[in-house]
């Protein structure tokens, strides 16, 4: 007995090694679903099966279990009245506050509006960037241009106030500045406190009412950050998929609003303003994919009174 014990548990620890294997050699990029959204959200990815590399669901019951009087972020939650402290927060994150909602039924966190505008800098100027301000910096207008620094990364040159991508973490904020020596690291480079795209930082309330991600048509849900949500109106209904009408199985499913979808149903289109040319299909529950229309494949101007 004790031989198949030791047995089962190489199995199973194979298997599971076999699994992030798999897990961390294949393009998710190809998966479909709002990938983005889900790893910005914390929910976790289900596969069918240990070796495939695109999951059929995510699991979001940390996320849903989350005290509603509370706000939270990386794992912290704050009370209401708390600030936003500076380890889970990103540059623009400024003044943040955790205050109840004005419906009056979950917290949220109530930020500062920061407008950067400034003009262009002047020929022969730069401003001198720093990843650690939600802002340019001073602009600076050296006398000599080669007294501009420079930066080598991944064979490419950069100059001093440029954004470069470090090539081995996407994520972290770089700027070329003096000093560089090749190390991606700060003051050079910052990663973010928290995703910058983390759908209930700012937008809690959209996640508690089951309101849908948006995507632009060259946008990659996968990839990228949504530009705003598709919320439940009174007009919206369901388009069920024909192929589906036969085998309907509870576990794979979408939650828009109070409605309940299954893979391959859509949400019908124009029923009011943020809907016209916004395709929303249930792909990978439990959160629809939904994803404005090229202008050649929808005219913005022809759509029914709301």
């Amino acid at each position: 007995m004790g031989r198949l014990n030791i047995t089962l548990g190489i199995f199973f620890l194979c298997l599971k090694l076999f699994s992030i294997h798999a897990d961390d050699s294949c393009d998710k990029s190809t998966c479909p679903g709002p990938i983005a959204y889900y790893k910005s959200l914390g929910c976790l990815p289900v596969r069918k099966n240990p070796e495939d590399c695109c999951a059929y669901k995510y699991n979001c019951a940390e996320v849903e279990s989350r005290p509603l009087d509370k706000c939270h972020v990386n794992n912290n939650s704050y009370n209401l009245g708390e600030r936003l402290r500076d380890e889970d927060a990103n540059p623009c994150d400024v003044g943040c506050t955790c205050i109840m909602s004005h419906t009056g039924d979950f917290a949220k966190f109530n930020c500062a509006i920061v407008d950067c505008f400034h003009g262009p800098a002047k020929p022969g100027c730069y401003r001198r960037n720093r990843p650690d301000r939600c802002c340019p910096g001073e602009e600076v207008c050296p006398d000599n241009p080669e007294d501009r620094a420079t930066c080598v990364v991944d064979g490419k040159t950069y100059k001093e106030g440029e954004y470069f991508k470090d090539p081995s973490d996407p994520n972290k904020n770089c700027i070329c500045q003096a000093g560089y020596e090749g190390k991606n690291v700060e003051p050079f480079c910052r990663a973010p406190r928290h995703p910058y795209c983390q759908p209930d930082f700012r937008h809690r309330g959209d996640v508690i009412n089951n309101c849908a991600p948006v995507y632009y048509s060259n946008q990659s849900p996968q990839t990228s950050c949504s530009v705003f949500s598709r919320c439940q109106n009174n007009n919206d209904t369901i388009i069920t998929n024909p192929d589906n009408s036969s085998q309907k199985d509870n576990d794979m499913i979408c939650k828009f609003g109070t409605l309940v979808m299954h893979y391959g149903d859509e949400i019908k289109q124009a029923t009011d303003y943020s809907s016209v040319c916004v395709k929303c299909v249930c792909e990978v529950g439990p959160v629809p994919t939904c994803q404005r229309l090229p202008d050649n494949e929808c005219d913005v101007t022809n759509h029914s009174p709301f």
